[in-house]
């Protein structure tokens, strides 16, 4: 699908990947819709975009919220051919002292937040017969890290609702596209839910958030199914699928958690 003259609601589109991809489609021509809960920082993208881009905020936990932003966007443009559900909050916690209410939380964003937002769309989209959904996932949704296993199962659940989608709307005229980026440069983790404690004894080369967005845009054009971001990423989980024991091996290695304990729960520091 070529983006230009396309309208495209991108969520969490005020910073990261998010911001960095409604720039690259704004430079394709496409109308870009930017929703976030930062009313500010979306309307000085908005600015930035040439009069490409319309600023909406939203707060994708909540569907009102989800069911304006549709709307609002069929209201301005008549159509929406892509959605792009990007918007994401990250978690840190060992599995044992993992808080519900933080895991709840993360599955609002990441989760619930994408389908609701996918579900008010749909209909248009059949209607039309024509559409793409796109779903910003991770590598971690194929394997968790040590101490990221909550926000590994927001997106290992997120990837299974994709799988089922794309075949359920198999001769729709809507296609259905998964993302799975590695480690990216943005403020992302400094923003998770959790304690925050994880530490790696070595930190893999991170790609630049216009990479991704590259990519996403790629993705639109093709209309891929699953796409990764880089072939190292690609290579590190085929890896990780296929020797599970040695990823075990080389992550308790590779990652600590700091301080002893956390609930009364003792933690190794992976020192051995």
């Amino acid at each position: 699908m070529d983006p230009a003259g396309k309208t495209i609601i991108i969520t969490g589109a005020s910073s990261g990947i998010g911001a960095a991809t409604a720039r690259a489609l704004a430079d394709a021509g496409a109308n870009v819709v930017l929703a976030a809960r930062d009313a500010t920082r979306l309307a000085e993208l908005a600015d930035r975009l040439r009069g490409r881009a319309r600023a909406i905020p939203v707060n994708v936990a909540d569907p009102t919220d989800v069911q304006r932003l549709v709307e609002q966007t069929l209201a301005a443009y008549n159509r929406i051919d892509v959605v792009i559900n990007n918007a994401g909050v990250g978690l840190a916690s060992p599995v044992a002292c993992l808080r519900p209410a933080d895991l709840r939380a993360a599955l609002d964003v990441n989760l619930f937040g994408s389908l609701t937002l996918t579900q008010a769309v749909l209909p248009h989209m059949q209607h039309a017969r024509r559409g793409q959904i796109i779903f910003i996932s991770s590598v971690v949704g194929l394997r968790a890290l040590p101490y990221a296993g909550g926000y590994a199962a927001t997106k290992a659940a997120l990837d299974r609702l994709t799988e089922a989608l794309r075949v359920e709307l198999r001769g729709s005229g809507i296609s259905v596209t998964l993302v799975r980026p590695g480690t990216t440069r943005t403020a992302f983790n400094d923003h998770r839910l959790g304690s925050h404690r994880d530490r790696r004894r070595f930190n893999p080369p991170a790609v630049a958030p216009e990479r991704v967005a590259d990519t996403v845009v790629r993705a639109i054009r093709r209309e891929s199914r699953v796409v990764y971001v880089s072939w190292s990423d690609r290579l590190t989980v085929w890896m990780a699928l296929l020797l599970p024991g040695l990823a075990d091996r080389l992550l308790a290695r590779l990652f600590i958690w700091e301080g002893s304990e956390e609930k009364g729960v003792p933690y190794a520091n992976s020192e051995r």
